[in-house]
């Protein structure tokens, strides 16, 4: 009795599955054999056949798009893809279409890049083409993965086509609304201190590490569930600790957990740019207000915060740009970057006082605030400059005046160079030597250009004659020594051949 009803089973699966052959239409038949010895062309025109006969035949599509695909036809294959998405019934049809959307994507943005640097390498246009079309396919598989749109700008904006740069530009400054929004309700940046959002936000619902290579940064992705929305938060180790790079809030529920974890970098490029064109336009408001969503993503970036006073200061509204940052202050008075803007800002008007006072207010919330020490010895020698401009139009110079500033902006300039970000910048150790000669200190100077020579070895190409030029400007003018000026002379000529 056993026997007979497992050979009944056996049997009737049999049927099913010669049932399922003989509906099978000599076209996507054909086709699938085409695939199997690797006739794509054969393949294609018979799916195609396939799909006006049978315009409801789910897995038509998708085998015609995985075709297209194996042609790079990436573009073809968003679409026909996309065009199943209204014919496919069964379940297992339709993961098997996201996946292959998950997979053309990652496939589309790779081509894209690598058309990308066949044209900075050869300038030739066509590569330009080829990769908008293949960063096209990705947007319409994947249109919440907004790496695509500034790639897409940045194309046009090589072709000369500056309105589509726009476009493109500002349809990723839309595509990262919510993220944008996040930043600014949990005071967000970029570079962060990974710890200091978990201060601010709590635990993560979970942590995973990973590391492409082992020459590559480590980089942990984080999980939060905050007011009913998923968030992906991506931080890498660069520094000696993890920073924040990016983050994606409330991604598709359709799509995959490896795609929700995809670490993304969020680009404050488009905001720039788009605030650059703008502003060659005249069109001031939206310059403006791009620069504003930069300096969300980047409090500390000191051009923008000029660019910004600029524009005020050409219309003549200086005001609006101290009350954008005392607005900021008001959210939240104890973010030591919205200090750090107000200084910015005050530094670029010229009010060195009320600079050092919010510089000051930023370092009492964290001390360690590297960017923030070395704006401050700026503002306290960018005074004792004007004290000193003003003493010589007086014919009244009075020494006692300044010294107390210049011993400030000395400290903290010595405080800048032993943070990490700056302990091989240059044109710190250049401004402690003006320094420390202009106050007679003679110790402090050969020690501070000992310290500026030991830097040789790690200056990097594109700055070594800036600091050849700085080291001109000691040997020169402080130490007064002819034999070394002459040796740096003779090192910047051959620079030049």
């Amino acid at each position: 009795m056993k026997k007979s009803f497992f050979f009944y089973c056996f049997f009737l699966a049999f049927i099913l599955l010669v049932q399922s052959f003989q509906c099978e239409s000599p076209e996507l038949t054909t086709a699938k054999l085409a695939i199997r010895n690797k006739d794509l062309d054969k393949a294609e025109s018979n799916l195609e056949k396939e799909i006006r006969n049978n315009p409801a035949n789910a897995e038509a599509y998708i085998l015609l798009a995985e075709v297209k695909q194996m042609k790079y036809d990436y573009l073809g294959a968003a679409k026909t893809i996309n065009s199943s998405d209204s014919v496919i019934k069964d379940f297992r049809l339709r993961i098997q279409a996201e996946q292959f959307k998950g997979q053309l994507w990652r496939l589309a943005y790779n081509a894209g890049i690598d058309l990308f640097n066949r044209f900075f390498s050869s300038k030739d246009p066509k590569f330009l083409d080829s990769a908008i079309a293949i960063f096209k396919a990705g947007v319409l598989v994947r249109p919440q993965i907004y790496d695509f749109y500034p790639l897409i700008a940045q194309a046009y904006e090589n072709k000369g086509d500056t309105e589509n740069s726009i476009k493109y530009y500002e349809l990723y400054t839309e595509m990262i609304k919510e993220e944008m929004d996040f930043a600014r309700s949990y005071g967000v940046y970029l570079k962060m201190p990974r710890a200091d959002l978990i201060a601010k936000v709590g635990k993560p619902v979970y942590t995973r590490g990973i590391r492409f290579s082992p020459d590559r940064d480590s980089i942990a992705i984080d999980k939060f569930d905050l007011n009913g929305k998923e968030v992906f938060v991506y931080s890498s180790d660069k520094v000696g600790f993890f920073t924040i790079f990016g983050w994606r809030v409330n991604p598709p529920k359709h799509w995959l957990n490896d795609e929700k974890e995809q670490p993304t970098e969020l680009n404050s490029t488009p905001f720039g740019a788009l605030a650059q064109i703008y502003f060659n336009r005249k069109d001031y408001n939206k310059s403006v207000k791009y620069i504003k969503d930069l300096l969300i993503l980047e409090p500390d970036n000191a051009e923008a915060n000029a660019f910004l006073v600029n524009i005020y200061q050409l219309e003549n509204k200086q005001d609006e740009a101290i009350q954008f940052a005392k607005s900021l202050i008001a959210q939240d008075p104890n973010n030591k970057l919205y200090h750090a803007i107000y200084a910015d800002i005050l530094l670029q008007l010229g009010r060195y006082d009320s600079a050092i006072v919010e510089y000051e207010k930023a370092l009492a919330i964290d001390p360690k605030y590297d960017i923030a020490i070395r704006n401050c010895a700026a503002a306290y020698k960018n005074k004792v400059a004007l004290i000193q401009k003003r003493q010589l139009e007086e014919n009244k110079i009075n020494e006692k005046e300044y010294i107390g500033d210049l011993e400030k902006s000395a400290q903290y300039f010595e405080r800048a160079k032993a943070t990490p970000r700056f302990a091989n910048d240059f044109e710190i150790y250049k401004e402690l030597a003006e320094i420390y000669f202009a106050m007679n200190k003679q110790d402090e100077l050969k020690k501070t250009v000992a310290e500026l020579e030991a830097l040789d070895a790690v200056i990097k190409d594109e700055d070594r004659e800036n600091y050849l030029l700085a080291l001109l400007k000691v040997y020169s003018s402080y130490l007064k020594d002819e034999k070394k000026t002459k040796a740096i002379q003779d090192k910047i000529e051959s620079l030049k051949k």
